[in-house]
């Protein structure tokens, strides 16, 4: 009998979830992308600094296909580890190529005539986040 209701309780939550999207009325959407062996969370208009190369010239756009979760003031989706390609669609435009500041490492052994200097300089993207996108019905 329980599960039952929570059955029926579910229905209809997918059911007030796809009304919400609609009519439109969910408020300003976020999500967690992972990128770039890293999850970030972002909305729209969002810039996210990445550490390394990405595969895009500066201007192009980019989809995050990626997406572990979804949600809004009044609902949140999450996936099972990740949600399909077909109900979220994630935007993003490579805005800048950079590299990181000067990385010094030093070793140094007293009384040894020792010393080693390392300087690294890495590889910076910077991403914006145009659209986070749902598709109109859920299953």
């Amino acid at each position: 009998m329980v599960s039952l209701f929570y059955f029926l309780l579910i229905i209809e939550l997918c059911k007030n979830v796809n009304n919400l999207i609609a009519t439109g009325h969910f408020g300003r959407l976020f999500a967690v992308v992972f990128f770039a062996s890293k999850q970030f969370k972002v909305t729209n208009e969002d810039l996210i600094l990445i550490n390394g190369e990405v595969g895009a010239e500066c201007g192009e756009r980019l989809r995050l296909e990626k997406v572990l979760l979804v949600g809004s003031d009044n609902f949140t989706l999450l996936g099972k580890p990740l949600l399909g390609k077909d109900l979220v669609k994630v935007e993003a435009t490579v805005i800048e190529k950079t590299e990181s500041y000067p990385k010094i490492s030093m070793k140094f052994w007293k009384r040894h005539r020792f010393q080693r200097k390392k300087i690294s300089i890495k590889p910076q993207t910077i991403l914006r986040i145009n659209t986070i996108d749902i598709a109109p019905v859920l299953s």
